[in-house]
């Protein structure tokens, strides 16, 4: 380990690549990683993610706009790459699932295997992002990491694409021995993901947000609002794959709060941090097919190795509102 801003750090000068590096979680991730003195590449086809997203840090790291849909493209990028976090993905909310299921599968899986094919010819370690939506139709709750061996597969296109992955990584380890790390976040929010155009293509917090903000009223949710999640802010995911990476390999983890929150409760907290006076009053929209009831994950796995959420609900809320708020007064008004 060296000392890099002050702090001890192994990630010093080490060569690191991040696909999807301007995503969601891939930007939190990305910065941290410069933060800790990394030579970061990030590759990213910025279909869904922004490079505005990287502002902060793109004097200190190398983009290259590309997909990894192409092989040849992987084979360039994973020479004298130490380490890869793989994160691009074809990716939504719930209603971005059901319009594409086709494309999330085939896209996920190509770019998957494109990846750890071009791995064969290096020393390289890919953490694979994975999903709670490998866990779709568990019945084992909270749900640990061995439930992946007993649970019946993902219905949606999305979540098999994403138990494929993990399938990938662990049959190319032992065929070719490529070091792999699974990691499984669940539910992401926080700030740098917006609202979609359509209910359902970005995630639930964002569209709740939006359309609080907005002033609806009632205001409207898919299903009965009974739905329980485990909501994890996207700095703490970013921190856990990095802490994994660092301790971990050919392992698979769980990333959550353990934490279980109704869609309903959920509504009622951003409702009031938003700051809305009339009655809390909702109205159901149909639910879309694969509407998971219950989804909360087992994180003792992770809490053995020392690791803990450091972000609450409520504060995520708060800067996750703030954020979407001066997301909103920076857009152009007709």
């Amino acid at each position: 380990q060296e000392v890099w801003n002050g702090r001890m750090t192994a990630w010093v000068e080490r060569s690191v690549l991040v696909t999807g590096g301007a995503g969601f979680i891939g930007h939190r991730l990305v910065r941290k990683l410069a933060d800790l003195g990394a030579n970061v590449t990030v590759v990213d086809d910025l279909s869904k993610g922004e490079a505005t997203n990287l502002d902060e840090v793109l004097n200190r790291i190398h983009l290259i706009k590309n997909s990894l849909l192409d092989s040849r493209v992987a084979r360039k990028l994973l020479q004298n790459v130490d380490i890869c976090f793989h994160l691009a993905a074809r990716i939504g909310g719930i209603g971005y699932f059901h319009k594409t299921p086709a494309e999330s599968l085939r896209d996920n899986s190509i770019m998957n295997f494109n990846l750890w094919d071009a791995a064969r010819e290096t020393n390289v370690k890919i953490v694979c992002l994975s999903s709670s939506m490998v866990f779709e139709r568990t019945e084992i709750f909270p749900t640990p990491e061995t439930a992946i061996l007993s649970s019946p597969p993902p219905m949606s296109g999305y979540g098999f694409s994403k138990l494929v992955a993990e399938y990938i990584a662990r049959t190319y380890y032992e065929q070719y021995g490529i070091k792999y790390l699974i990691v499984r976040p669940f539910n992401a929010y926080g700030p740098g993901e917006l609202p979609g155009d359509y209910v359902g293509y970005a995630h639930v917090i964002p569209d709740l947000i939006k359309r609080t903000l907005s002033g609806q009223y009632p205001l409207e949710i898919l299903g009965s609002g009974d739905q329980t999640r485990s909501y994890t802010y996207v700095d703490d995911i970013a921190d856990a794959i990095i802490y994994l990476s660092e301790r971990c390999e050919n392992n698979d983890f769980n990333i959550g709060t353990g934490v279980e929150t109704s869609v309903l409760d959920l509504a009622r907290k951003i409702w009031k941090l938003c700051g809305r006076i009339e009655p809390f009053e909702v109205k159901s929209a149909p639910s879309f097919q694969y509407d998971v009831q219950r989804r909360i994950p087992d994180i003792s796995k992770i809490l053995e190795l020392g690791w803990r959420p450091k972000v609450d609900l409520d504060e995520g809320l708060s800067i996750s509102i703030n954020w979407q708020k001066s997301k909103e007064n920076q857009a152009p008004h007709e």
